[in-house]
């Protein structure tokens, strides 16, 4: 039988290998009560994973913190970055977070087929006993949330928790 990376610590390998390949960020695993993202300020968006596991990975971020991380992709002021920009690079990031979460799960030579990211509007979807959630930080204490929703999603989190 093949090998498959850990649920947990293949999400947060993902966000790590994303966000400081892409913008040079480091991202740890927030430590105690997690940090509120404050509703007004919230920014995410999903993504919906298709074949051959079905749910659905959500990022979200403070919209202070996607501005930040959009002047350092582009190499422009924060001040300069509009809101095209930085919710085509949340998408840009929730992609390859999904994408690279997803072939660590799976067997090397499995395929799989995951949607288009999509910007959301208001408060994240409740969480639910098919929802995994984890409440990462950068090196500025500032917070992100992940979440993979979805019963065949989670299921493996069960079946493969190393």
């Amino acid at each position: 039988m093949i090998e498959h990376n850990p649920f947990h610590p293949a999400m947060i390998e993902a966000v790590k290998q994303t966000l400081e390949n892409m913008v040079f960020m480091e991202i740890l695993e927030e430590r105690g009560a997690p940090t509120d993202i404050p509703p007004e300020d919230l920014v995410w968006s999903s993504l919906l994973i298709n074949d051959p596991i079905q749910g659905e990975i959500r990022l979200a971020v403070p919209a202070t913190l996607l501005k930040k991380i959009t002047s350092n992709v582009f190499g422009i002021d924060e001040e300069e970055v509009t809101t095209s920009q930085a919710y085509d690079i949340l998408n840009e990031l929730l992609n390859t977070i999904a994408g690279l979460f997803v072939t660590k799960l799976l067997p090397e030579t499995q395929q799989y087929h995951i949607g288009l990211p999509s910007l959301e509007a208001g408060p994240l979807p409740e969480i639910d006993e098919h929802t995994v959630v984890w409440h990462l930080i950068n090196s500025e204490d500032e917070p992100l949330k992940i979440q993979a929703a979805g019963a065949s999603l989670v299921a493996l989190s069960k079946d493969n928790n190393g």
